[in-house]
């Protein structure tokens, strides 16, 4: 009797392990439809609602401008495109790596449905923009390296003031007191500094020349704008591309250019020191360091530039999408809303791997309020 009992009680316990194995199992299927799921690289939304409002959407955009978002653009323009597609909508992002000048000139003329832009629209460029109410909507920031190619030297530390010497072709070998005394016990050889800068308006210019004055009032005389008088005895490539492939080309050479284009082209990139105390790397944190400090206007607009922020890195760029609140073709309304707020919600969890910032939340939930903005008129 008490065998059978034995035996009773046994499988009582196996059929509730059973039981409780089987609900568990249940329980994680149901979690596996909830969860987000990727089509060509895309995220697709696990709302129903999400994937509602993308079906909806048809339609094509024309983007350009800044070549300093260029990678996140075409990262981001990608994968809403597939997402929409995957939802069943049917839309066309197009973004062509221009130059910030020339963005802002084609949003101005209305070539372009909208412009990437690295700097904001200046006054003398106002009036190409009549009465119209242009918005800013901030997309990521990113670290604008200082890329070099220089022989043996693969750890380079460079001091604001130095690099106004530089720049300014005051500082023409590598071995120069002042590059030796931002890199003590470094082997730095003779070899003559081929300078390297953008050639077309650029809002990466802006930046770097605005860190210049910023981080080394003293030293930098050329002043700060999207295009700058260089020296003679310097080089300009057209759009960061053009500058990374002279530097990648130039034994000697250095430059500025987005990191996520040094990165491709395996440059190598010196720690930066402005007005802080720190030589600091550019990297996706030491950015998002620089962006948490700024402080934004209301129109959205900020400057992370020369943060002295701890551990932040020093020549950080914003960058924003500059579009019209009055659109003249009610069609693109919803598409272009639809494609802000996709790269606001969904596309900054991947900006960290393309070597950009991401937004701090507080800015990217001003951003995503502002986007009711934007109407047909």
């Amino acid at each position: 009797m008490k065998n059978r009992q034995s035996r009773l009680t046994w499988l009582v316990a196996i059929v509730s392990v059973l039981s409780l194995f089987i609900a568990a199992c249940g329980d994680s299927n149901d979690d596996s439809k909830k969860k987000t799921t990727t089509t060509a690289g895309a995220t697709t939304p696990s709302s129903a609602a999400d994937k509602g409002s993308l079906a909806k959407l048809s339609g094509k955009l024309d983007g350009g401008g800044s070549s300093f978002q260029d990678t996140f653009e075409q990262k981001a323009s990608a994968d809403f495109d597939a997402a929409v597609k995957d939802a069943g909508g049917d839309t066309t992002i197009k973004y062509t790596n221009s130059g910030s000048s020339d963005g802002k000139k084609g949003l101005a003329d209305k070539s372009l449905d909208f412009a990437g832009s690295d700097s904001a629209i200046k006054p003398e460029e106002e009036s190409l923009f009549g009465s119209r109410k242009i918005l800013y909507f901030p997309i990521v920031g990113g670290p604008i390296s200082v890329a070099y190619n220089l022989k043996g030297v693969d750890n380079l530390k460079l001091s604001a003031d130095t690099l106004a010497k530089i720049f300014q072709a005051q500082v023409t070998t590598w071995d120069d007191g002042a590059i030796k005394a931002d890199n003590p016990g470094a082997d730095l050889p003779s070899t003559k500094i081929a300078v390297v800068h953008r050639s077309d308006g650029s809002g990466t210019t802006s930046n770097f020349t605005k860190f210049l004055v910023a981080a080394s009032p003293s030293v930098w005389k050329l002043d700060a704008g999207e295009t700058v008088k260089w020296p003679n005895s310097t080089q300009g490539g057209e759009k960061s591309t053009g500058v990374t492939a002279i530097i990648k080309g130039t034994n000697g050479a250095v430059g500025y250019v987005d990191l996520a284009d040094a990165a491709k082209e395996d440059l190598n990139v010196a720690a930066v020191k402005g007005s802080g105390s720190d030589f600091v790397k550019p990297t996706s944190d030491t950015a998002s360091k620089a962006l948490a400090a700024a402080e934004v206007k209301p129109d959205l607009t900020y400057n992370p530039i020369d943060s002295k922020g701890a551990g932040a890195y020093p020549i950080t760029s914003p960058t924003w999408i500059l579009v019209d609140a009055k659109q003249s073709e009610a069609g693109k309304v919803e598409v272009l809303k639809g494609y802000l707020k996709y790269i606001l919600d969904q596309e900054q969890a991947r900006a960290s791997s393309l070597l950009y910032a991401p937004l701090p939340d507080s800015l990217k939930q001003k951003a995503v309020a502002q986007i009711d903005q934007i109407t047909a008129g």
